[in-house]
């Protein structure tokens, strides 16, 4: 009997209808940073995120920040919440604190489509629902394949992912997905030269998560692990291009003799991250 992967996916409604606001997610980044812990009401009171006679904003935004990789959190015997910040959310805090960049928040959107440790929805839309859904889709195609997954709900199974692609206080910089009122849209993650040093970074830290043992990972054992050519939608020449582009930068050497490929790193996660913001402007 085949064995049943263990994922700590934040589930369907998680985000209690909220868009991840950059204003919010900088907020709890610069919270992490002082070594904080607290309840809701405390963190609200500190970072100036609403919050309601439930929790309101708060919440929402400490999982999408889990969710995307930027923090990891502990909770103590009193259920207070410490946030600790990861690699990449430490680059960001430094570099890019409002995540008004690009590899900021694709990097962000990789890692929420994750299976493993993303958010369902997303991973089912980008990963797990690629190939039945397209590259272009209704809305009401996109309602239905939600509903086989999640059954027939009141509201819409959709939520907030939409609008957070489209919405300039939260992710329209990366815009993933494309709403013309008639057809969705997967756009392509942008391959430029001044971006490969973050997706370099992100690969290398993929590969010390999920295979901690191995000094070299084929491009098809990180697909199966992480989905980052379909995420990206560099299945084919995209995926060469981007990988030649690493390798330019001495991130990690590509051995192209070996099918398929073989990727070894040529630094840490930690020191790669460091340098993700090395070639902008």
């Amino acid at each position: 009997m085949a064995k049943k992967e263990i994922n700590t996916r934040l589930p369907r409604n998680f985000h209690r209808t909220f868009k991840p606001e950059r204003q919010y997610i900088s907020a709890i980044l610069k919270f992490s940073a002082e070594g904080r812990s607290g309840n809701a009401q405390t963190i609200s009171e500190k970072t100036g995120i609403p919050t309601g006679e439930s929790s309101g904003k708060v919440l929402p935004t400490i999982d999408y920040c889990q969710g995307m990789g930027l923090i990891s959190v502990n909770k103590d015997k009193g259920l207070l919440i410490k946030p600790e910040l990861t690699d990449l959310g430490r680059v960001i805090l430094v570099e890019d604190p409002y995540l008004k960049a690009e590899i900021s928040q694709w990097l962000c959107h990789l890692n929420l489509c994750n299976k493993t440790t993303g958010a369902d929805v997303w991973y089912h839309v980008f990963w797990s629902a690629y190939h039945s859904l397209g590259d272009r889709f209704t809305r009401n195609n996109l309602e239905a394949m939600l509903e086989s997954q999640y059954g027939s709900s009141n509201r819409s199974l959709i939520g907030p992912l939409l609008g957070m692609y489209e919405d300039d206080a939260s992710f329209r910089v990366c815009g993933a997905l494309q709403d013309d009122g008639k057809l969705i849209t997967r756009n392509q993650a942008p391959i430029k030269d001044d971006l490969a040093r973050g997706y370099g970074a992100w690969v290398i830290g993929s590969m010390e998560r999920f295979f901690p043992k191995q000094k070299q990972v084929s491009t098809s054992e990180l697909e199966q692990k992480t989905g980052w050519l379909t995420i990206c939608r560099w299945l084919g020449k995209g995926m060469s291009d981007v990988l030649d582009q690493m390798e330019r930068k001495g991130i990690l050497k590509v051995d192209r003799h070996m099918n398929p490929w073989i990727l070894s790193p040529l630094k840490s996660a930690r020191e790669a991250y460091k340098q993700m913001f090395d070639d902008m402007i």
